[in-house]
């Protein structure tokens, strides 16, 4: 069961040389006298520009390489668009007797009429291009390591270590430690294994008698739209029954890979996001597929089948094409449909939403996924990933993208299938790589502007009210959502202070929150935390010893809301003492290996604990069995957790972790801000429940109006605000807060003021000055906010 979190009226509660070898292979060897001298290297050339008698040349202007390295033009002419012409093309001008285009030449970016004195334009540097008649950098991206670990020591409190009450089921297999807890497949391996898991744009259930498969129209209505649970169809085997079990037998940042044996024969099942056929892979064993309602198979009701494409219509109106990698004979009944032999090879369903699918699923059948795999490389302020997806057969793969990849997909082969889903429309793409080109966003400590000036002597006083502040002592050193929360807010105030120059305060500030951060990453805080050597984590003594405390801690529910808020804390903290983090780096370490341990080398934590790479966001549940898949509702303090791990790179120096950070923040930004937060031009979801311009909760296979608190409508949009840092400018879109307010300010009218403040300082994402005086009035916050921050926010907005 999940673990319910509560809200408390005000509070917030919680249940990612070349050349060299060139010219070796164009000499040949022998004893006999030594070739002449190699030349020298070519340049390495910018833009447009190409290598001609190794110097650096543009063909379409140079009118000795008109065209061609060599081609020079005769006298009198100038070199126009690569050819050789009597006067410069439209659009170009005459530079120094060659023609240029002022919009992309490296030498005269910008220029214009005689292109001489103040009309020459600019000269780009080496490392520049010229684009769109400006200098612009050339981005240079570099790998970002994913296989060094953060460190493989134990934490500091590991001789405290206990194993957990919780212990892995059998259907793990021989899966190795430490064991995922918050993969989207978890309900595959939580109780009986048999509760479903939406790998889109298929819903898939581990029954014992086979995988139970469906693909079924939403169900939508005012506060929700859920994926109903049904099964259209299922692959098993005439010799699986009541008793067969699957296990693990394999599992990526993208997929897991199931395993069904009966005697001798088996059938493995890889399960990957995003996959437009459900395959299995049969060795010995019959096939049968069954609980499909069948009316024909090929447009016949001739009750046996041969070859290796069915065509399957199903009585709920319904089509789905069964591919066979060899020839087989099906004998078949409204039941379903059963091989005549047993089978070696692969059987692959997909669901047939339109006739025009079916010749791209067909030119695509012989390709199966397998898995994917990871990499990622950072340049001025730009991440490219890159999806390599594993395969199986031949021929070109086919994958389905989801809404928030399709803008981001580099240059994609779109193919024709789309496939509906909770997710919106899922649109068909070709090729066993995808890379996706993702901004990184470049705020740090404070926001990307100063203060208004008009507010600047409030926010003042307001610190001034504010430095006396001290967490509660017990909530402090007990309880790490709470507790984190307001070392938090001690943070916050603390950096307000900086950016205001006052020393003083932002130093007794920090003196008040450096023992009590301490505390928690010491482990001598009164809730110490320990290494959970069952999973792989670090979970809180109270979490350990009970699923329900601390918000399900030791079931992995909320570890990253939870640590985010004391890794920004503690960042604060090192920002100007990097001996703080020196003194407790181990127990740092500890929980950005726990949320965020980006390598397979290290032995002691699994990596991305709950960054989904595919679908692009995180999964907060742990390991907590739930029928409609695992879920996250706060989007905002995901966010807050990689923030918390950028601050405390950046503070630390160290270039790989600052960027990792950036990378996890981007991907949580961009998912939130597609299924989390609904603009008005946002067709993700159907209008009856778009009308809301927010979720609440989102599954697997649901998205709620509500929260695991209460259905108020203060709690629903504000618990994907909160808390209010220079990194919520990346999340919160002004217009879906221009579209949404209206409605938000509707619905919540009788909110307490420590959410109405939330509230407030949204809108002055859309509206500053209103929200100013929206805010000024009041007199509490939430537990995590103050009248300090609150002032600062609403006036460092645009």
């Amino acid at each position: 069961m999940k673990a319910v979190r509560f809200r408390a009226p005000r509070k917030t509660v919680r249940t990612s040389s070349c050349a060299a070898l060139c010219f070796a292979l164009l000499c040949g060897c022998g004893s006999t006298p030594a070739p002449p001298p190699a030349p020298p290297p070519a340049p390495p050339c910018k833009g447009d520009s190409v290598v001609c008698a190794s110097a650096c040349v543009q063909t379409h202007s140079d009118n000795l390489n008109c065209g061609a390295c060599g081609n020079a033009c005769a006298p009198g002419l100038v070199c126009s668009s690569g050819a050789c012409a009597a006067t410069c093309a439209a659009g170009m001008l005459t530079c120094g007797a060659r023609c240029i285009d002022p919009q992309t030449d490296h030498a005269f970016c910008g220029a214009s009429a005689d292109c001489t004195g103040t009309s020459a334009g600019a000269t780009c540097a080496a490392d520049q291009a010229c684009v769109s008649g400006a200098c612009a950098q050339l981005c240079q991206f570099a790998p970002l390591d994913l296989d060094t670990p953060i460190s493989t020591a134990l934490p500091p409190y590991a001789s405290a270590n206990q194993p957990s009450a919780y212990q892995p089921s059998p259907i793990w297999g021989a899966m190795p430690f430490p064991r995922a807890t918050n993969a989207v497949w978890e309900n595959l391996v939580l109780g009986t294994g048999q509760s479903r898991v939406d790998f889109v744009p298929y819903q898939i259930e581990a029954q014992r008698t086979g995988l139970a498969i469906a693909n079924a129209p939403l169900q939508v209505s005012a506060t929700q739209v859920n994926v109903p649970d049904v099964t259209q169809a299922q692959l098993g085997a005439t010799q699986f029954g009541a008793s067969t079990q699957h296990v693990i037998s394999a599992a990526d940042l993208f997929s897991v890979t199931l395993r069904y044996t009966a005697g001798t024969g088996s059938m493995v099942t890889p399960l990957v996001g995003g996959m437009p056929y459900v395959s299995a892979i049969y060795s010995g064993l019959t096939p049968q597929l069954t609980q499909l309602n069948l009316l024909t198979v090929n447009g016949s009701s001739v009750k046996s089948a041969s070859g290796t494409r069915f065509l399957l219509a199903l009585a709920d109106g319904s089509s789905w094409v069964l591919y066979a990698s060899s020839p087989l004979t099906f004998s078949w009944n409204s039941g379903g449909l059963t091989a005549q032999s047993l089978f070696n090879g692969t059987l692959r369903l997909a669901h047939l939403s339109s006739p025009a699918m079916a010749a791209a699923l067909d030119a695509h059948a012989a390709a199966v996924p397998t898995g994917g795999q990871l990499q990622i490389s950072v340049g001025c302020d730009t991440a490219l990933l890159r999806f390599s997806w594993t395969q199986s057969g031949s021929g070109p793969l086919l994958m389905t993208a989801m809404p928030h990849h399709l803008p981001l997909l580099q240059t994609p082969v779109l193919a024709g299938p789309t496939f509906a889903t909770l997710a919106g429309t899922l649109q068909t793409v070709e090729g066993a790589q995808w890379t996706l080109r993702l901004p990184l966003s470049t705020i740090t400590w404070t926001a990307p502007r100063a203060i208004a000036p008009a507010h600047l002597a409030a926010v003042t006083s307001a610190l001034a009210a504010d430095s006396g502040y001290a967490p509660d002592p017990g909530t402090a050193s007990g309880d790490p959502y709470f507790g984190g929360k307001q070392l938090a807010r001690l943070a916050r105030l603390a950096l307000i202070a900086d950016e205001l120059g006052d020393t003083a305060t932002a130093a007794t500030l920090r003196a008040r929150l450096a023992p009590l951060s301490a505390a928690w990453l010491d482990g001598t805080n009164g809730n110490p935390l320990l290494y959970d050597s069952t999973w792989g984590g670090v979970v809180t003594t109270n979490g350990l010893g009970s699923s329900s405390a601390d918000f399900g801690q030791g079931h992995y529910n909320d570890h990253h809301f939870q640590y985010g808020y004391h890794l920004y804390a503690a960042a604060v903290l090192a920002r100007f003492d990097p001996s703080f983090a020196a003194a407790h780096r181990a127990g740092l370490n500890a929980l950005v290996r726990d949320i965020a341990n980006p390598s397979a080398g290290d032995t002691r934590f699994p990596r991305f604990r709950y960054l989904d790479f595919y679908r692009g966001h995180s999964w907060a549940n742990g390991l907590n069995e739930w029928p409609d898949g695992t879920n996250q509702e706060s989007t905002s303090e995901a966010v807050n957790a990689w923030y918390g791990v950028q601050l405390l790179a950046l503070a630390s120096g160290d270039a790989r972790l600052y960027d990792l950070a950036r990378v996890l923040l981007a991907l949580e930004v961009n998912a939130a801000r597609t299924y989390w937060q609904i603009p008005a031009a946002s067709k993700v979801y159907p209008p009856a429940f778009a009308q809301n311009f927010c979720v609440g909760r989102l599954f697997g296979s649901l998205a709620t109006y509500s929260t695991w608190f209460g259905g108020n409508a203060e709690y629903i949009y504000g618990i994907q605000l909160l808390p209010f840092t220079p990194a919520s400018e990346s999340l919160i879109s002004s217009q879906w807060i221009s579209d949404a307010w209206p409605t938000i300010s509707t619905r919540t009218g009788g909110a307490t003021e420590g959410w109405r403040g939330l509230l407030s300082m949204a809108h002055a994402t859309a509206a500053r000055e209103t929200a100013w005086s929206e805010v000024t009035p009041l007199t509490s916050f939430d537990d995590g906010n103050s009248q300090t921050n609150t002032l600062w926010w609403v006036a460092t907005r645009p």
